[in-house]
């Protein structure tokens, strides 16, 4: 036999050929409504989390109370404030597949591996391997977690956190030093911590209650200078290691250096001291200090006036405590009474719809491929092929087409069947083109318009966006990426007068911007709408002025920012806000040209009131 390729320049005439040539006879499929699964997949949900698991009941929520039991006891230890929620809830996947045994091309998470922490000794003895490797992923909007548990002993302890990956998204941002002193390499929240239930000492993993935690302890620089002082110590108990000067932890003119392990150490030390104290011997007063200390170092620069306001004494009595401290804890681990109600609701399990598995999995796929893009282009395409495959599948499911069937070979019809005189009726098929409009869950048309963007296709990856907009997709990401692409296109061609965007041009693109603004702050969302601004036709009210302002003020350090967003104000006839902004903004400046740039600026402006911006 011989197939004739149609060009599909002319219907009629493809049609003519077709019907003159030999055909092929395929056999007939048959289309179930159902698709036997050896393991299929289910779904379910509690505030904050989204689970995707083809695992026993059990299996499943062992590995969600190891997330939600941690979140629960981080919330309890830390402020409120330090621990953004994400603006997309948390996703777990839990697998339970024999990843050796499975036949080759399906998607398997990968196996947990149980292991004792690297840093055993600073948990001071206590007997338990808290260490696996879950494959996590995330964007701006949210993490993802993907975990195997097949062959996994789950009676035992589970501890694993998520909430801490979502601290540098704090507004204002929390101080570098107080994030290494938290998540770095020697801080206080390295590991999860362990929390001990009220029934005994016997851990379990579905807590309903605790009454104390543990969590690691402190390391002084590596784990060999731990030990040697450790030694040290045992041969004259009166050592004590000289710390650095505080003054260079809080300074603004050199950068905290996360990679110094030392700097790490005292960070990790000063943190400790102030969120906890010294064993048994808790100071309220020392811990109020240091939480007030922290709120203002987060909105103005650290100086030892500041510091001795909040304290009462300055930075060489501060270097004293601690080293004193630190012989305290060193290599012990950090231990809390704590009385928490965890409670764990169980979600509701039930089969995954086809969009919930492509969404899930597709995303997840789609942010690591992301996080290899600048380091391992070649793993970053194979994790991004993988995705489009995952929300293929679910574009498939959702249209009725076989799965796991390459849809390039078909379509919808052209045309009216017309009838072969030797075999029957021939029908030839349009190209098989994905489309936004067969799909109706918002939050899968968001996630496949990102996928088309970091893959390239910015054109599919705005029919989706558009579309998942329309349909009140909630994905600050997918706003922004929407926001890009409105603008371009509203730049290439304006239409308001002297060539700047109109009116509708720019509310078109502010509207996704100020939707993701809302629920996700961030100053690359405000450079993006003062670009807006300066490429439009209309002016800014005053409430579109204030949001900026605000914006702005979220982020202190940010002088680049302060400095865009004075200029703004000052082009707008707001100048009273310009020059709050700029004075804020140069205690701040670094650098003698930043300084400059940011008094020119204010010398300009004069002494104008700032308006009522209501």
């Amino acid at each position: 036999m011989s197939i004739q390729p149609a060009a599909g320049a002319d219907e009629k005439a493809d049609i003519a050929k077709v019907e003159s040539s030999p055909a092929v006879v395929m056999q007939r499929f048959m289309v179930s409504a159902t698709r036997i699964e050896k393991n299929p997949w289910r779904y379910g949900s509690i505030p904050g989390f989204e689970v995707l698991s083809r695992a026993s009941d059990e299996k499943m929520y062992w590995m969600l109370a190891a997330y939600y039991d941690e979140m629960m006891i981080e919330k309890a230890l830390l402020p409120a404030d330090w621990l953004p929620q994400p603006s997309v809830p948390y996703t777990l996947i839990v697998d339970d597949t024999d990843v050796d045994a499975a036949p080759g091309g399906p998607i398997h998470s990968h196996p947990l591996n149980f292991q004792s922490p690297a840093d055993a000794l600073a948990w001071g003895g206590v007997n338990t391997s808290i260490s696996y490797d879950a494959v996590a992923s995330g964007d701006r909007d949210t993490e993802a977690i993907n975990s195997n548990l097949y062959g996994v002993d789950t009676r035992g302890p589970n501890f694993a956190s998520i909430a801490m990956d979502r601290i540098g998204f704090c507004t204002p941002p929390l101080p570098n030093w107080l994030i290494a002193g938290l998540t770095g390499g020697g801080g206080i929240f390295r590991e999860p911590f362990i929390g001990a239930a009220d029934a005994g000492p016997e851990f379990t993993p579905l807590f309903e209650s605790i009454h104390g935690v543990i969590g690691p302890g402190t390391l002084w620089g590596s784990i060999d200078d731990t030990k040697r002082f450790l030694r040290e110590m045992e041969k004259d108990n009166s050592t004590k290691i000289a710390l650095r000067p505080l003054r260079y932890l809080f300074s603004e003119s050199s950068a905290f250096d996360e990679n110094d392990p030392l700097m790490e150490s005292e960070a990790a030390l000063f943190v400790r001291w102030g969120l906890f104290g010294r064993p048994g011997h808790k100071d309220p007063a020392m811990s109020r200090a240091f939480l007030e200390f922290v709120r203002r170092a987060r909105r103005e620069p650290v100086t030892e006036q500041m510091f001795s306001d909040c304290f009462g004494f300055g930075y060489v009595a501060m270097e004293e405590r601690l080293a004193n401290f630190l012989g305290y804890v060193i290599a012990r681990p950090t231990s809390v009474p704590l009385v928490s109600s965890l409670r764990l609701p169980r979600p509701n399990m039930k089969a995954a719809t086809a969009d919930q598995i492509g969404r899930i999995i597709g995303d997840w796929l789609r942010m690591k491929g992301d996080s290899f893009a600048g380091n391992d282009p070649e793993l970053s395409r194979e994790f991004l092929s993988a995705s489009g495959q995952m929300l293929l599948r679910a574009y498939e499911a959702d249209n009725g087409l076989p799965p796991d069937v390459n849809p390039s070979s078909g379509g919808d019809r052209s045309a009216e069947p017309s009838q072969n005189s030797t075999v029957g009726r021939t029908v030839v098929m349009k190209p098989f083109v994905v489309s936004a409009s067969r799909l109706h869950d918002p939050e899968l048309l968001a996630v496949y318009g990102l996928y088309e963007h970091d893959t390239g296709d910015d054109g599919k990856a705005r029919e989706f966006l558009e579309a998942a907009a329309k349909a009140g997709a909630v994905r600050p990401g997918a706003c922004i990426v929407l926001a890009q692409m409105r603008f371009s296109e509203a730049a290439d061609k304006p239409v308001g007068a002297d060539d700047k965007l109109s009116a509708q041009q720019t509310a078109s693109i502010l509207e996704p911007l100020q939707t993701a603004l809302r629920s996700s702050p961030d100053p690359d969302i405000c450079s993006l709408i003062i670009n807006v601004w300066r490429a439009s036709e209309g002016k800014p009210a005053d409430r579109d002025v204030q949001e900026l302002v605000e914006c702005a003020a979220l982020f202190p350090r940010n002088t680049d920012l302060a400095y865009r967003t004075a200029v703004f104000c000052a082009h707008n006839g707001y100048n009273g806000q310009a020059a709050k902004l700029i004075d804020k903004a140069v205690i701040f400046a670094t650098d003698d040209d930043n300084r400059a740039s940011l008094n020119e600026l204010r010398s300009s402006l004069g002494v104008l009131p700032a308006v009522d911006l209501k």
